[in-house]
């Protein structure tokens, strides 16, 4: 049987606990107080703690959002602010393509060429950029620097791998061949023919069509491959009466060599102009020598500067999986094969590109998670069309070299500059500069709406969240003044009654 306590003595059993609780919800309140958080845990929140964990966990995914936003937004403008730069640079090169700017020098380059150096160089930076150990240009392979240094690149690795130097120089050769572009001048009597080799290779001059001012300078074409075409002195030409013949070159551009007749004991260049001659055959043989003549300056200027494009191209191509294509030799200059990458070839040429090449597109290669259901593309690679057209024309303008004792120095070097700025202009379906930077731009825009978005839903959250975890100053100071009134009159009771005695009693 259990005999419940009154009086006083059950008082002062009971009132130490309540004390103790007391105090700790008072020490509790001014901890809430200098927090303004309601709880440590989220237990202590009842049942708020699930609304609690729910924002809590969605302003977690939207700092991740945020904190993956501004690391790629920093990448994005560097990135932009290298295709800006590099463009900068193309139009610069491009518009010292546009004057008149050969002048003979000691060094056999132009003021033009040896800027166009630096700029190589300053392209080849702006596409090894890294942020925090991460290269820009390198698509997914991140850790790898993307590009070699200028002096592997244009002289080779010293380990037995070409540069494009030598790739130029053999190329050259195979396209000059003997000195015509790989056709051959002959003919006999009144007729003058030419004829590309047989068999049909894929070097040098490509004939593709023959016409003559007059009858008296017939002319015939056979498309073949390979083809051939003649021009007969049926009859002796008037002064001023022409033989054209058109010729496809190596890069896919077209020239058209004229050959003007001039009158009889009159001088003039063989490659451009033929005497006539006393009778029909001496026209004829005339007419050969010039065609000749007219070949080897077309070859050591128009097709010197195509073949050097042509190289350039297959050069900049090569990547890890896809090495740049060789002209098969020595000898180059009697290659008939096309030019090919596999076997020896495969190993025999420095890859300027080091990076990712994979078949996708550059931008899939790096993304960023922006929002749940969206992903934005921000990679890049140094080897897209932009940057390999780019960098081909800046390091054709530096090797290439102009002797000033050369007599077909002026004119190749012009026929130089004409393809470089072409090129440089980035015409038709070749990749512009531009549709990368507005490409950059776009993800940067879905950048800035994303994170202009997240900031206000966080704003909203963080608000929503404050209502459930937050007090207010007023609320708990009111609580406080209560606990305190309490603890107040508890301690002033106590007080009287541990005073108490019979004597004072009675």
């Amino acid at each position: 049987m259990t005999i419940t306590s009154y009086g006083t003595g059950a008082y002062r059993a009971a009132k130490p606990n309540e004390f103790v609780s007391t105090r700790a919800q008072f020490d509790d309140l001014q901890r809430q107080l200098d927090t303004k958080q309601r709880s440590t845990s989220y237990g202590d929140l009842g049942i708020d703690r699930r609304v609690s964990l729910d924002l809590n966990g969605k302003m977690a995914q939207i700092d991740s959002w945020l904190s993956g936003i501004e690391l790629t937004s920093v990448n994005l403008k560097l990135q932009t602010a290298s295709v800006e730069n590099f463009t900068k640079l193309a139009n610069e090169t491009r518009n010292d393509t546009r004057s008149n700017s050969y002048v003979p020098s000691a060094s056999g380059r132009s003021s033009p060429q040896v800027l166009a150096e630096e700029k190589f160089k300053q392209t080849l930076d702006l596409l090894n950029i890294a942020v925090n150990g991460r290269y820009l240009f390198s698509g997914k392979t991140s850790d790898t620097q993307p590009t070699l240094g200028y002096n592997e690149i244009i002289n080779g690795d010293g380990a037995g791998r070409d540069g494009l130097k030598q790739m130029i120089d053999e190329r050259r050769q195979a396209d000059l061949g003997s000195g015509q572009g790989r056709l051959t001048v002959g003919g006999a009597g009144t007729t003058a023919t030419i004829a590309e080799e047989v068999p049909a290779q894929p070097y040098g001059f490509k004939i593709v069509g023959i016409t003559g001012s007059s009858a008296a300078l017939a002319t015939t074409f056979n498309p073949g491959p390979p083809a051939d075409a003649s021009a007969n002195v049926a009859s002796q030409p008037s002064a001023g009466d022409t033989v054209r013949i058109q010729l496809k070159l190596p890069d896919g551009t077209q020239e058209e060599v004229v050959l003007t007749a001039r009158a009889t004991g009159t001088t003039g260049s063989n490659s451009d102009s033929f005497e006539i001659g006393v009778d029909a055959n001496a026209t004829a043989a005339n007419l050969r020598a010039s065609i000749g003549a007219a070949l080897g300056k077309q070859a050591n200027t128009t097709l010197s500067a195509a073949s050097s494009q042509v190289a350039a191209q297959e050069f900049f191509a090569g990547s890890p999986s896809n090495p740049p294509k060789r002209v098969p030799g020595p000898p180059f200059a009697t290659a008939t094969l096309p030019p090919s990458n596999t076997g020896a070839a495969a190993t025999k040429t420095v890859i300027w590109y080091r990076g990712d090449d994979g078949s996708d597109s550059a931008r899939n290669t790096a993304t960023v998670q922006v929002d749940q259901g969206q992903t934005v593309g921000t990679g890049a690679r140094a080897n897209e069309e932009a940057f390999r057209v780019g960098l081909a024309q800046f390091a054709i303008m530096s090797v290439e070299n102009f002797p000033a004792g050369d007599t077909n120095s002026q004119a190749r070097y012009e026929a130089m500059a004409a393809r470089v700025g072409e090129k440089l202009g980035f015409g038709g379906t070749t990749q512009k500069p531009a549709e990368l930077i507005t490409e950059f731009g776009s993800a940067q825009s879905a950048l800035s709406s994303a994170k202009e978005r997240h900031q206000s839903t966080k704003g909203y959250l963080n608000t929503t969240l404050a209502s459930v975890e937050n007090v207010t100053t007023e609320e708990v100071a009111t609580q406080i003044l209560s606990l305190q009134t309490q603890l107040q009159a508890s301690y002033q009771v106590t007080s009287m009654l541990s005073k108490l005695s019979l004597t004072n009693y009675l």
